[in-house]
């Protein structure tokens, strides 16, 4: 394939490892083979992500669930711009696959799927979650059954991957340019980024309390941390150890399995990895009447059978998933399975075991029989992310404006700036046109896809604006209140 192009959005400044490249550097880098099997790939820098899931009501008499903590791992530009590449590389003959094997509409994630129509505009999680609907409303009498593999991507094996990439190519060995890539998307290597950074010294102790405890912070602002964050000789020192002077900082993946969720490769090859089990059920699903389509680690079955065999269903996926790598696992937890019984004003919905009493849940929205809703958990993750937003922008505002009375911060704080920064939305493949949208752009694109199903979906978002700027006042009173008790416990800033 020849037909790959470097945009200027796909040119990448954060800070790593390595320097910058000119366009057509990265371009001769990439399309040359020699060169990507002799590349020295960096480590992957990686830091965690936590937040907190959906916290029922506190009369709901369900605890609280635990903080979720995801890593994130992102690798050096130029390695970046390789996995890129050789993902387009796969692409063409992952597609062609698909297609030979019939089964293109079963994975939806990760791929650019044109809709109906436009054949601009890719489809989104919107348009599949739409179609599922329609599906179980096309059937009437039918049961829904969603499960979630385990840690995905950690679970992938190496030397089935490797042996799928073989047949994509249509080769018994991998050439050395795609072994390169396949060796270190698989045994990859990380540095945690605030290990990283403390020593390189962008990270240590800001300040001390009165009692003397120290403070720890990024002792620079993020605009100034140089986007290559080392020279190649502090790297080999600093970072690997090499001299013996410093502990080397690079935790390497020994395991036979796994690969980093977030590498520009990744996706596709999550993808590739399930091809065959994907045949497998969208035959079972074919032969019962009914659909199959997975969401990455998302799997969905809508099938037009009794409770007895929908449960033998469900009940076998655990052991024909292990079929295809020991250590994938379906999450108990957030399995699923949901009867529809058709109705003269729609259908009615009954949870037959699993969670979703109140609907199927899929790819952020619940089907009731009746209605279509954001999930609760979708909701709620945007009330967190305000929380957060408003926290961090009134600390600013705080620093900024120092002297100024709550009044005055609360007149100046720029409340339409704030809300459309909270208001992005996250989490869409990059082929989707969804990556500029903010969250109303989101509601009114839902519920203008689910139609009079989804009526209930603003309803569900009305009073956002109101709590946001509540939440935003608050937040500007908290951290007036942080700065009194800070200056009056006397820390000592060493910034």
């Amino acid at each position: 394939m020849t037909d790959w192009q470097l945009k200027p959005s796909d040119l990448k400044r954060y800070p790593h490892f390595d320097q910058v490249l000119k366009p057509d550097e990265i371009v001769a880098l990439v399309t040359s083979p020699t060169r990507v099997a002799q590349n020295s790939f960096f480590p992957l820098l990686r830091y965690t992500k936590r937040w907190q899931p959906f916290r029922p009501g506190r009369d709901s008499g369900k605890a609280r669930p635990k903080p979720k903590d995801r890593p994130i791992r992102y690798a050096a530009r130029r390695d970046a711009y390789i996995f890129a590449y050789y993902r387009h590389l796969l692409s063409g003959p992952y597609e062609a696959e698909l297609e030979r094997l019939g089964i293109s509409h079963c994975p939806v994630a990760y791929r650019r799927i044109p809709t109906e129509g436009d054949a601009r505009r890719g489809k989104c999680n919107i348009q599949f979650a739409q179609e599922a609907v329609a599906r179980i409303r096309e059937l009437g009498d039918c049961h829904g059954i969603a499960v979630d593999i385990s840690n995905y991507f950690e679970s992938i094996d190496h030397e089935r991957l490797k042996a799928l990439w073989c047949r994509l190519l249509d080769v018994e060995r991998l050439p050395p340019d795609h072994f390169a890539v396949f060796k270190n998307i698989t045994k990859y290597r990380v540095v945690d980024r605030v290990a990283a950074y403390r020593r390189l010294g962008f990270y240590g102790v800001k300040s001390f309390t009165k009692g003397g405890h120290p403070i720890e912070g990024y002792l620079v602002p993020y605009r100034d941390i140089p986007t290559q964050l080392c020279s190649p000789h502090d790297f080999r020192q600093k970072i690997l150890g090499e001299n013996g002077q410093y502990e080397s900082l690079v935790i390497p993946n020994d395991l036979p399995h796994g690969i980093p969720q977030g590498a520009p490769i990744s996706d596709l090859l999550a993808n590739l990895y399930l091809i065959d089990f994907d045949v497998e059920m969208n035959a079972l699903a074919t032969s019962l009447g009914g659909t199959y389509v997975r969401y990455s680690d998302d799997i969905l079955l809508i099938l037009p059978v009794d409770e007895a065999e929908a449960r033998r269903v469900m009940d076998e996926l655990p052991e024909r998933i292990r079929k295809f790598g020991d250590e994938l696992v379906i999450k108990p937890e957030k399995s699923s399975l949901v009867r529809y019984v058709q109705e003269d004003d729609g259908q009615r919905c009954e949870l037959v075991a699993g969670k979703g009493k109140n609907g199927l849940e899929y790819l952020g929205f619940r089907y009731d029989g009746r209605n279509v809703f954001l999930r609760d958990a979708t909701v709620s993750n945007l009330y967190r992310k305000v929380a957060s937003v408003a926290r961090n922008h009134s600390e600013a505002t705080v620093r900024r404006y120092p002297g100024k009375s709550y009044a005055e911060l609360c007149q100046m704080f720029n409340f339409e700036q704030f809300s459309k920064r909270f208001g992005r939305v996250e989490g869409f493949e990059p082929a989707s046109t969804a990556r500029t949208w903010t969250f109303w752009t989101y509601v009114m694109r839902a519920a203008e896809e689910f139609g009079p199903l989804g009526k209930k979906i603003t309803g569900q978002v009305a009073r956002l604006r109101r709590h946001s700027r509540i939440r935003v006042d608050q937040e500007i009173e908290k951290a007036l209140q942080r700065k009194a008790k800070s200056e009056a416990s006397g820390e000592v800033n060493l910034s």
